[in-house]
């Protein structure tokens, strides 16, 4: 049996209906441990305490904080569960438990700081689009393909300023635009380069390459530092960068 929750709250009235296994308001789910739990479409703060049933994968949008415990098991799949808070400071707890399905971060001016360790599937992707996730320092953080999508500029951080926290890719080369990033060690058997100059190295970082795109000229007249881009592309055979 699935016990199937769907909502479709705005972010301003989310705050007024949390999920919780055994809570006083808002959306009670109880916890009958044969029943999986189904949690879909928009929602505000998620906390799972008590748990011990299967939770379902779908997508679902988080406004709110969430809180997984360890006797809760996660379905694995490839529906995202997306983080869109536009203010303030939310909470993200796991417990231990393995992520197997793509998260994702999208809320301008919102900021995400993992309470524990963050563990994803392998072929899973870690995207950040807009907003500040804040990895807890001190812990090794592994994702299974971290990505950066917009043109909005977002951040990489730890919780602790000056206390780096560890982000690991097993294989394969991350390359991040409009991603300013700060105490954060990188690793695994991943390359991780951030591309200058729309990303940032704010400082306390290794395992990480800035670096400039490659230019090429593309012919005709012009002077070699010019400060206009004129004369530059960043493709072989384009007109202009």
């Amino acid at each position: 049996l699935t016990r199937t929750f769907s909502l479709a709250l705005s972010e301003a009235s989310s705050g007024t209906w949390p999920i919780s296994a055994n809570g006083t308001s808002g959306i009670v789910l109880g916890s009958a441990a044969a029943d999986n739990i189904a949690l879909t479409g928009t929602m505000g703060t998620v906390d799972l305490t008590g748990l011990t049933n299967t939770l379902t994968n779908t997508a679902r949008t988080l406004y709110g904080n969430l809180t997984l415990p360890a006797g809760l098991t996660l379905s694995s799949g490839t529906s995202a569960t997306t983080f869109a808070a536009t203010s303030g400071t939310k909470t993200i707890t796991t417990n231990g438990r393995t992520l197997d399905f793509p998260i994702s971060f999208d809320g301008l001016g919102g900021t995400w700081a993992l309470q524990d360790a963050l563990t994803q599937g392998s072929t899973r992707a870690f995207t950040l689009t807009n907003g500040t996730v804040q990895l807890q320092s001190g812990t090794t953080n592994t994702v299974g393909s971290f990505l950066t999508t917009g043109t909005h500029i977002k951040y990489l951080q730890a919780t602790t300023p000056g206390a780096q926290a560890t982000i690991s890719q097993a294989s394969g080369a991350v390359n991040v635009s409009y991603l300013y990033i700060k105490d954060s060690a990188a690793t695994g058997g991943a390359t991780w380069t951030a591309v200058l100059p729309t990303s940032a190295d704010q400082g306390n970082n290794t395992g990480w390459i800035f670096t400039l795109p490659n230019y090429y000229w593309r012919g005709g007249n012009g002077v070699w530092n010019a400060s206009n881009a004129t004369p530059w592309s960043g493709k072989i055979g384009r007109a202009h960068v």
